[in-house]
This record gives structure tokens, sequence and C-alpha cells, in this order.
């Protein structure tokens, strides 16, 4: 099978950990001052700072990005609990936002709505169902940040 062209020059990159190779995000500087293109190797986003920050606030900030990596994994879960169970909706809408105001506790709070045709008592076991968002579930660990060698 040929492997499917790399946007950008991008070129895909795999680490090994103990368990399993990962293919990590690459961030290059764009011309725009603070400006950045996100790629898993596939596809892109563009993020940057704020203008009070010297960027032009025009894509999504960092702490954005990790609401938006939260928000697309329950909207997903959601999504494929409500197919599994045969259910009929109409969209499902996640908000998420981040919560830093204590410096020792980061904190994610999050909302879903399921729009359609379904009872209440139905659409909160679904948003029940979502404590196994794999994404929840990453950020709900203890977690490190490492300089990768």
């Amino acid at each position: 099978m040929q492997q499917k062209r790399l946007p950008l020059g991008i070129e895909r990159r795999r680490y090994k950990t103990k368990f399993k190779t990962v293919i990590m995000v690459t961030s290059h500087s764009k011309k725009e001052k603070y400006s950045t293109e996100i790629s898993n190797g596939i596809t892109a986003i563009l993020s940057d700072a704020t203008s009070k920050d010297g960027g032009k606030g025009e894509q999504f900030r960092p702490h954005e990005l990790l609401c938006a990596a939260l928000a697309s994994c329950l909207n997903i879960t959601a999504r494929m609990v409500l197919d599994r169970k045969e259910l009929k909706y109409d969209d499902v809408i996640v908000k998420v936002d981040l919560d830093r105001s204590d410096e020792n506790k980061t904190k994610f709070v999050y909302h879903v709505d399921i729009i359609g045709d379904i009872d209440e008592a139905t659409k909160n076991k679904v948003i029940h169902m979502l404590r196994g968002c794999p994404v929840k579930k990453t950020l709900e660990k203890e977690i490190s940040v490492e300089r990768a060698e």
C-alpha cells in the first residue's frame, strides 16, 4: 500500500516508548510573529499567541488546543455511543473550558448537549458513558512532560 503524501514537507516521525510506537505532532514556525503550523504528518492546523502577547490572535491559542482535544474526543465518543445504541440524533455539541484559577490544579469543565428526539434520561446515560473517552481518561491521570532525546 502506498503511503499518503505528507503536507508541507513534514515527515511522519515516530518514537518508541516502552509500550508502543507513537506518532509525534510537529510544530513549525510561520513567518507571522508567534504563529505556528502544527501537523500530525497527515493534516495541519495553525496556532498563535493572543495580540496581548504579541501574536495576531487569529488562530487557536495553545490552551484552546488542549480544550479542543478533549471536546473533539468527547464529541466523537458520544456519537459512537449513540450510533452503537442506534439512537438518532441531529447534532452533538461539546463545550470545554479550562479553569487555571488555582495555580496548583488544572481543571477542564465540559458541557455536552445532544440535539435530537431522545429523552433526557437516555441523553444523561449517554453523557455518563463519556467517562470512557480516551482523552478524558488520559487527562485524569498523573501527567509528566519530558524532553525526548
